[in-house]
């Protein structure tokens, strides 16, 4: 609204001869008015430029529903995505129709009458036979829309995928885990969140997705999210989350948190990483560098690693329902190819910024 409504009014005053101190340079006037939303939109508005550097084409299976078609609207007209949305044509340009959308640069695929489609099924049927697949099974499962577009993504018609407004987690990141390899050298897939409180950004990890995590794999938790971290241009500070500091609570729990950081300082030494801590000796300065100053970073971390699913999913919960925090997300790491689930009462704006994150990521892994 204040992008698109109050640059409106200014012009129409400026036209009327009601302005009296007449716009002239309109990116810039928009700028100003994207720095008053604060940082959450910063970080949002640094990964849309990203993404306006190369759109890419992004499938969104839930094509009939309003949210998605004025989302791939207005993700078309600011240069972010070419949307290829799949469902009934009749039904999209009723719903276009109704909402005064346009349906500019849309692509739109009926899954259910796909010129491609003998093609998309023997390909699912490869890469599942050996799971008990048959070929009439690969068939039938194209007719659910997740799998469809995450076939789309892994025949490399689409670069990603944006889905989960009006389907279960589960039954949206099923077919991506699939359909969709794992990147090199990646063993679990995870997600995360930004979370955006007090003017402080953080990523909240694993919140989505692996129950109870290994030392190995909580390490390649630790490092997706620091490169999902600088995507956002953000330079990483890993904690690692225990309810013991430093050898503090020696208990099998905090041992494994303990041992994922050591995993880490081999795997990747550059990166800033410590643990295991608690939560406040993670984000309280004076606690860190008073009680622990071997630490390696100065100031609060800003990536959170949870020891297991429970605590992080109820952690980011917590923060906003509770702390009023801004999360975006669920944001997920370790695919060859971006695949993002939507929270089911998404805004249009999450959508459309899921959507730059997907582009963002696509850029990198081409």
């Amino acid at each position: 609204m204040l992008t698109h409504v109050a640059p409106a009014v200014a012009k129409a005053a400026m036209e009327t001869g009601v302005a009296k101190n007449p716009i002239v340079d309109w990116d810039a006037y928009r700028e100003q008015l994207l720095d008053r939303l604060g940082i959450s939109r910063e970080i949002v508005r640094r990964t849309i430029e990203k993404a306006r550097n190369k759109p890419r084409k992004i499938v969104f299976p839930e094509g009939e529903e309003y949210k998605i078609l004025k989302a791939a609207q207005i993700a078309y007209d600011d240069g972010i995505v070419h949307p290829i949305l799949i469902g009934s044509k009749k039904k999209m340009e009723a719903v276009m129709e109704e909402h005064s959308i346009s349906g500019e640069g849309f692509e739109i695929i009926d899954n259910n009458d796909f010129p491609g489609l003998d093609n998309l099924a023997e390909k699912l049927y490869s890469l599942r036979k050996r799971r008990g697949l048959t070929n009439p099974e690969a068939y039938q499962l194209l007719k659910n829309k997740n799998y469809f577009g995450a076939m789309l993504v892994h025949s490399g018609y689409a670069d990603g995928m944006i889905s989960g407004l009006t389907t279960s987690y589960p039954s949206t990141i099923r077919p991506a885990l699939h359909c969709v390899k794992l990147r090199d050298g990646i063993k679990k897939v995870s997600g995360c969140y930004v979370v955006i409180v007090k003017k402080k950004v953080f990523f909240f990890a694993d919140t989505t997705v692996n129950v109870d995590p290994n030392a190995e794999e909580l390490a390649e938790i630790a490092i997706q999210t620091a490169m999902t971290a600088k995507r956002f241009g953000v330079e990483p500070k890993i904690a690692m989350l225990s309810f013991s500091n430093f050898g503090s609570a020696p208990y099998p729990q905090s041992e494994k948190v303990a041992k994922a950081v050591q995993i880490i300082k081999k795997l990747r030494p550059e990166l800033k990483v410590e643990g295991e801590m608690q939560a406040d000796t993670a984000l309280v300065p004076e606690i860190l560098s008073g009680h622990y100053p071997f630490v390696e970073f100065k100031g609060p971390a800003n990536i959170l690693i949870f020891p297991n699913l429970e605590a992080g999913n109820i952690a980011y919960k917590l923060m906003e329902r509770i702390g009023n925090a801004e999360v975006i997300g669920p944001i997920l790491m370790g695919l060859s190819k971006p695949v993002h689930v939507l929270q089911q009462d998404a805004e249009i704006n999450d959508i459309v910024n899921m959507a730059a994150i997907a582009v963002v990521e696509a850029n990198e892994k081409h």
